[in-house]
């Protein structure tokens, strides 16, 4: 036993003595509500009116070995194996990047600009968290999503299952694309835009567990799916539609200059929760 009880909130104090050393204490708090209502399946009334709850066995190992998990460094939301984006729970496992709150934002962008697209594209949906926030806006629009993974397209479909969500998911690369059976009215894509060289100053949660493919890109040409997309929207989207990216901070201007180079126009930049340059929209003419 390595509580002195096995009362929740004795369990508590453990879980929290073990990782305070990781995380502040909100996030501490956070997670132990997360676990502990996933496990129990427990609301967050039933959460407060329970903590004299006596943990079995099972439930003592269970919160153990999450916070081994967590002391290695594994993202919180693997273990838990979901996460919420956008109100919407999102299964998450390894085959796919984490959904991000900026990206929240970014939704939130598309959902502000656009009235009532016919049609919207996701490309490298990952978990689907953007095509799926972007059907539960739009029930009446077409939305496809492509990935390169097959995985990750498994987690993707299994998101749309369990939220009763219909995308059009799709095994696409992008770089071998050209023209499309379709045009769409929106496209919107968080490509992967982190220079390897740059793995050395990440977060080991990150680069230990987060998929490298959706995460890095060459250092020779770190904007070459920004490009490739641009190139496939000047050719598929419809008369005044929309591209909408998620971006690296350091490739902003950069990634303006190629968009104004290919006639895009109304290009708008916009920053994230912590303030760095993070998103761009443009318009076909």
């Amino acid at each position: 036993m390595f509580v002195k009880d096995n009362k929740i909130d004795t369990c508590k104090h453990y879980f929290s003595s073990q990782l305070k050393d990781k995380f502040s204490s909100l996030a501490i708090q956070q997670m132990w509500k997360t676990l502990i209502c996933k496990r129990f399946n427990w609301s967050g009334a039933e959460f407060i009116l329970n903590q004299k709850t006596a943990l079995s066995e099972s439930d003592l190992l269970y919160v153990r070995d999450f916070v081994k998990r967590l002391q290695s460094n594994e993202p919180f939301q693997y273990i838990i194996g979901e996460t919420s984006f956008y109100n919407l729970t999102i299964s998450c496992n390894s085959s796919a990047l984490i959904p991000r709150p900026e990206t929240e934002e970014l939704v939130n962008w598309i959902r502000n600009s656009t009235a009532n697209p016919l049609s919207i594209l996701d490309i490298g949906t990952g978990t689907g968290c953007i095509a799926l926030a972007l059907k539960s806006v739009y029930s009446n629009t077409y939305v496809e999503a492509w990935d390169i993974s097959d995985d990750a397209l498994l987690l993707a479909r299994k998101n749309a299952i369990n939220l009763n969500l219909t995308v059009d998911f799709k095994n696409v690369n992008v770089l071998n694309t050209i023209n499309l059976a379709r045009k769409f009215d929106v496209f919107v894509s968080n490509p992967p835009y982190v220079q390897y060289s740059e793995k050395g100053e990440m977060e080991h949660h990150v680069k230990d567990f987060e998929p490298h493919l959706a995460l890095f890109v060459d250092d020779e040409d770190p904007l070459i799916f920004y490009k490739k997309i641009a190139d496939l929207a000047l050719l598929n989207l419809n008369p005044n539609g929309l591209l909408f990216f998620e971006t690296h901070h350091k490739f902003h201007d950069e990634l303006e200059r190629e968009m104004k180079k290919r006639g895009f126009i109304n290009i708008e930049l916009r920053k994230d929760l912590q303030g760095l340059d993070r998103f761009l929209k443009a318009q076909i003419p």
